[in-house]
């Protein structure tokens, strides 16, 4: 077993115990933002490389995609998003794939989502690796579409973070290859605290626009994510302050 798919073998219990699409940062914040910047999907054959329980892969699929595949390192993260598909069956095709080491995708792409993918990097070698990976199940024309830790993330994204429903913490500081360990976190009706936490890597803006570059990649750009309109009237902006001044991710978008 390579060990990083045990090490995502073990997040995915985390996962398999919580639901994250119902936390706030998840279901206003990243959703919305996602799919905002993959509209339209009509017709579009989409990729989702680090595809963890799905939940991305059928947003994108709901939204419009013509066919929607998954791919994640883990066998049990697969499991979970296959367990998914079963309940709500989409038509989403899920694989276990290491993207940097072997392919068993027969076909290209016209939209690859990264789900924080880049953000398992060991070093910048690696990174352009993962990017130079992700370009290449591109068809001519295809778009990337990357969800990144924020380059500019509080080193302290826990304080007063809990509520949105993920937390972050950098060590030591804000330069490359430093550590984020991220935890969801999750408050059930009894007000009982569910939660899990992981590790992974940070980089500068710089480098990750560079790699991406570096890779092929050509119109690379950081977009700031939103909250829709539903989390600012159902939450209020007051609650959302934090967050939006300190957003704990960034989608950046690319072309081939």
């Amino acid at each position: 077993m390579h060990p990083q798919e045990k090490y995502f073998d073990e997040i995915a219990m985390g996962y398999d115990r919580m639901d994250t699409g119902s936390t706030a940062v998840r279901k206003y914040c990243e959703a919305p933002t996602a799919l905002k910047l993959a509209t339209p999907l009509h017709g579009k054959s989409v990729l989702e490389v680090a595809c963890s329980d799905g939940f991305f892969s059928r947003l994108l699929k709901r939204a419009g995609a013509l066919r929607v595949t998954g791919v994640d390192l883990s066998p049990k993260m697969i499991a979970l998003a296959q367990a998914c598909e079963r309940k709500e069956p989409l038509g989403i095709v899920y694989h276990v794939a290491d993207i940097l080491r072997e392919s068993t995708l027969a076909e290209d792409f016209d939209l690859v989502f990264s789900s924080f993918v880049l953000s398992y990097a060991r070093d910048r070698d690696e990174l352009v690796s993962m990017c130079r990976a992700l370009r290449k199940r591109l068809k001519p024309g295809g778009r990337l579409i990357s969800m990144n830790d924020n380059p500019d993330l509080l080193e302290d994204s826990v304080t007063g973070f809990s509520k949105y429903g993920k937390t972050k913490r950098v060590s030591p500081s804000l330069k490359d290859g430093a550590t984020i360990t991220v935890s969801w976190e999750e408050i059930d009706e009894h007000g009982s605290t569910e939660s899990f936490s992981f590790d992974c890597k940070y980089f500068t803006r710089d480098t990750l626009v560079r790699s991406l570059q570096e890779a092929g990649f050509s119109d690379v750009k950081v977009h700031q994510p939103e909250v829709s309109e539903e989390g600012l009237d159902l939450l209020g902006r007051e609650y959302w302050q934090l967050f939006l001044n300190n957003p704990l991710l960034v989608f950046i978008t690319a072309g081939t």
